[in-house]
């Protein structure tokens, strides 16, 4: 299935999306491994892979939100309490978040990718949720959040 789902993307998106396309396999295949590893469950990427153009240049970026997989045989599998992974790529450039929920907010020529956090990350608990803010600088993701070790 997700063999299918990639080519169709493949398809959809043309050659500017090669390198991208090489990694959303990856993060896909490394999914569905994981849940056919567990106890034989099938995988479903959902509507994991949304296309939006993060860095202003006209052609639309990728980004995959784990939340949206979905395995038979492991409910929680791809998310926990801290939230689930969601992955953007620019190009040949990922990065990722461990978040409860994103969006992306257009303020002028920017987009900025907003991500609901863990409270933990603002000297809270898991009630409390803060929020990252993160835009594309011609070269990288970039934050004024401080880089989590």
């Amino acid at each position: 299935m997700t063999r299918i789902f990639m080519t169709l993307l493949a398809i959809a998106l043309g050659a500017t999306a090669a390198q991208a396309d090489g990694h959303i396999a990856d993060i896909l295949g490394e999914a569905e491994a994981a849940c056919t590893s567990f106890e034989n469950g099938t995988f479903d990427a959902g509507d994991a892979v949304t296309m939006v153009d993060l860095d202003g240049d006209g052609t639309e970026d990728t980004i995959v939100d784990e939340s949206r997989f979905a395995c038979s045989s492991a409910a929680s599998l791809y998310c926990g309490t801290g939230g689930c992974m969601v992955h953007a790529l620019v190009g040949g450039t990922e990065g990722k978040w461990l978040a409860k929920g994103w969006k992306v907010v257009e303020w002028g020529e920017d987009r900025i990718l907003l991500f609901a956090i863990h409270g933990a990350n603002c000297g809270g608990t898991n009630l409390r949720r803060c929020y990252e803010a993160v835009v594309w600088n011609g070269e990288a993701f970039s934050t004024v959040a401080p880089k989590v070790e």
